[in-house]
């Protein structure tokens, strides 16, 4: 994806927030977005998702999903009730069954849902619930998916199942919002995006990230976020 003189300002400023921002999205690949708290992670990608009204160019057009939080759900809430809720949807039918995991979902998905199909919401940890939601919503067939701060409240072992999923559909476009500099190395390649005042302040791939000293303001930038 290429985004070409990107502006927004917000309702009832004069000032815009951003200006004139130039960069790309390596297609079928994860680019990492950081940046310090209200540095407008949240907002550029509502942009880039045509949830904001700005001014400038971006091509392609990819059809989209936006993993930004959990949604509610009543603690008698079973797996297989969020399943019927995001899958049926997405199949349009009512339910959805185990069996239907065998040739619906990705291998990592299917492993982790199926001992814990039949179990209520109250019977799982925070970050099992968190990663039932993500992992449902990465079955839904979009061309550029956007998460933020997916690893937030949730373990290494359930990060990995994450990214194992993500990796399960390599067609797609991701941009991930994320605190974590651990989340970089469960990918081969990537693209590290740092926004701050308003504009990138850098856009480099994995070997470039990798060459960076410990000590340098982008690596120093992104383990203060």
């Amino acid at each position: 994806m290429q985004i070409k003189n990107l502006s927004y300002t917000f309702p009832r400023q004069h000032q815009p927030f951003f200006d004139q921002l130039n960069f790309d999205l390596p297609e079928h690949q994860v680019t990492f977005l950081i940046g310090q708290n209200g540095a407008g992670k949240t907002t550029l990608a509502d942009i880039l998702l045509g949830l904001r009204p700005a001014r400038g160019k971006i091509t392609p057009k990819l059809s989209s999903l936006y993993l930004n939080q959990q949604l509610p759900m009543l603690t008698a809430t079973r797996v297989c009730d969020v399943a019927a809720l995001v899958l049926g949807i997405e199949y349009g039918q009512l339910t959805v069954s185990l069996d239907q995991l065998a040739t619906e979902v990705d291998a990592p998905t299917r492993a982790f849902l199926t001992p814990i199909w039949h179990q209520h919401y109250r019977e799982l940890s925070g970050g099992e619930r968190k990663l039932v939601q993500l992992l449902l919503f990465l079955q839904v067939d979009r061309e550029f998916v956007v998460l933020d701060e997916p690893t937030a409240m949730i373990d290494r072992q359930h990060a990995a199942t994450l990214f194992a999923v993500m990796q399960a559909h390599p067609q797609r476009t991701y941009l991930m919002i994320t605190h974590d500099v651990r989340d970089l190395a469960a990918f081969s390649t990537y693209q590290v995006l740092w926004l701050a005042d308003h504009q990138i302040k850098a856009s480099v791939d994995r070997a470039t990230f990798e060459a960076q000293p410990p000590d340098s303001d982008f690596v120093r930038a992104f383990q203060a976020v």
